[in-house]
């Protein structure tokens, strides 16, 4: 893709220098008095300047900071610059300096353009010859030598191009090959969406190290944030970052942008992340995107159901909390206590034995037997998940109860206020 871009811009320079032949012209020999042939021995080049750029050879292109740039024009003449001012300095190839200088000078007939396009062809400027070539085509539409040149087709005694060629076949030409229009259209998105991305990494990235420093714009512009092509930066940025604040700030950037997938990555944290500040500013972006805390309280519910670990039942059960979710507490119910499996290592593979201290006489021996690894059931009594039903409870009933762990007085009290009997499976049994 970089290579057909470069093609582009190289095409585009060789159509403005041939334009420049038309202007050597109205200029006359004024311009031929002044325009002295550079000495193509030194290095050329462009200097870019701040805000514009001079074509031409620029004869000390390894100057100190302290010494003027030294530039002849391609139409002639000379100037200096402050090298303060120059940005970069683009080195060209002896052949490019002499086409510069030679080419706006000639005459702007089919015979000039045509020597012009063959030299330009033999010294691998393909840009400058094929625009010299385009130019003899317009001067002289039916030039066999221009047309072949140009990989033109005579087809029913009509020159066509490669592109109408393609066009008539649906085709279209993008980075050296030959697509559908569709495909074409999928394609062009595709970089779209590459180029966009990769401008958001870098974006991410300085706006993120600003706010570190204490740019209070840069922070504000971060949370601002509303692009979905700024979440996968954001999210590697996330999973680096150790410090807790950092996080937070990433977090609030991403439930900027609020979109289903921003949100899912918010549950994520509000599960995995260690630290509670993190979490609760995770779970504060779920809740101002209103449309989808339902599906965020149905995601949390389903991890009460399925999970086997401690602190993601806690953590679940304290987003549900945080949401106030009275349909969640059935499930808060039954994941009061639950029941892990884990196993341990029992026995020792070391002999023991014990000796009176006065008599030195042994007293008693046991052989090691080995060690044997045992799986063992234990039963968690979850407090996140109490503090959540109590809360849900008490904004949601006029009469706010606690049993703390007591299962079975919470499903007696759940089916009398609600007449409910489906629980799902006891998490405890």
């Amino acid at each position: 893709m970089r290579k057909a871009k470069n093609h582009r811009i190289n095409r585009l320079r060789a159509q403005l220098d041939v334009f420049l032949i038309g202007s050597a012209l109205a200029f006359g020999a004024a311009v031929e008095a002044s325009a002295q042939t550079p000495n193509l021995t030194q290095s050329g080049g462009v200097a870019i300047l701040r805000g514009g750029a001079v074509r031409g050879v620029v004869s000390n292109p390894e100057s100190t900071a302290s010494e003027p740039i030294h530039i002849e024009p391609t139409l002639g003449g000379k100037i200096s610059l402050d090298p303060s001012l120059v940005r970069e300095i683009s080195t060209l190839r002896p052949e490019q300096i002499s086409y510069r200088n030679s080419a706006p000078l000639q005459k702007d007939d089919v015979a000039s353009h045509l020597k012009i396009a063959r030299w330009a062809r033999n010294a691998k400027l393909d840009a400058r010859a094929e625009a010299h070539f385009q130019r003899v085509v317009e001067l002289d539409p039916e030039n066999e030598e221009a047309r072949k040149a140009l990989r033109h087709e005579k087809l029913n005694g009509v020159w066509i191009s490669r592109q109408e060629r393609m066009e008539r076949h649906g085709l279209v030409r993008v980075g050296g090959a030959n697509l559908s229009r569709q495909e074409a259209e999928l394609a062009a998105k595709a970089k779209a969406a590459k180029e966009e991305t990769r401008y958001w990494k870098k974006e991410i990235a300085f706006l993120y190290k600003a706010a570190l420093d204490g740019d209070v714009r840069a922070r504000d512009a971060l949370r601002r944030t509303r692009n979905p092509r700024a979440l996968a930066p954001l999210g590697d940025a996330l999973r680096k970052e150790r410090d807790p604040e950092g996080r937070v700030l990433l977090v609030q950037a991403i439930a900027s942008i609020g979109t289903p997938t921003a949100v899912s990555e918010l549950g994520r944290v509000s599960l995995q992340d260690d630290d509670l500040d993190v979490r609760t500013a995770a779970l504060e972006g779920i809740y101002r995107k209103k449309t989808t805390l339902p599906e965020a309280v149905e995601f949390f519910r389903q991890t009460l159901r399925t999970s086997d670990d401690v602190a993601t039942i806690n953590r679940a059960a304290y987003a549900l909390g945080y949401f106030e979710a009275e349909r969640a507490i059935p499930d808060l119910i039954n994941a009061l206590t639950t029941s892990h499996k884990r196993q341990i290592t029992v026995g020792s593979d070391q002999t023991q034995a014990s000796f009176n201290s006065s008599t030195g006489q042994l007293q008693s021996w046991s052989p090691g037997g080995g060690t044997k690894v045992k799986t063992v059931t234990e039963l968690s009594n979850n407090e996140e998940v109490r503090a959540a039903l109590a809360r849900i409870v008490g904004a949601h009933y006029q009469t706010p109860v606690d049993y703390g762990f007591d299962v079975d007085a919470w499903i007696a009290w759940r089916r009398s206020v609600d007449q409910l009997g489906a629980f799902y499976p006891r998490r405890d049994h």
